[in-house]
């Protein structure tokens, strides 16, 4: 597989406490860094999952190239956490 600039694979040990299955990821500007991971369980596949995570990435890299700041789009990117 080529190599997907600031998207990383991570296949966990199924079993363990580790079994994170997904992509991750992470883009870094100006000493602040942007993580986010997407989970082969939560798109239902390795694919879905890789796609999710390419159109985040991409969404983003557009929107700092037309000058939006790096540290807006973070916050507006950050996954929204289920409140119980």
């Amino acid at each position: 597989m080529e190599k997907i600039r600031y998207i990383t694979r991570y296949n966990g040990q199924k079993g363990t406490r580790k079994s994170f299955c997904g992509w991750r990821l992470c883009i870094t500007r100006q000493k602040e860094t942007y993580v986010r991971y997407f989970t082969d369980i939560e798109y239902e596949s390795s694919d879905k999952s890789l796609a999710a995570a390419l159109e985040i990435r991409d969404a983003m890299l557009a929107e700092m190239k037309a000058g939006a700041s790096f540290s807006e789009l973070c916050e507006q990117y950050r996954k929204k956490r289920k409140r119980a």
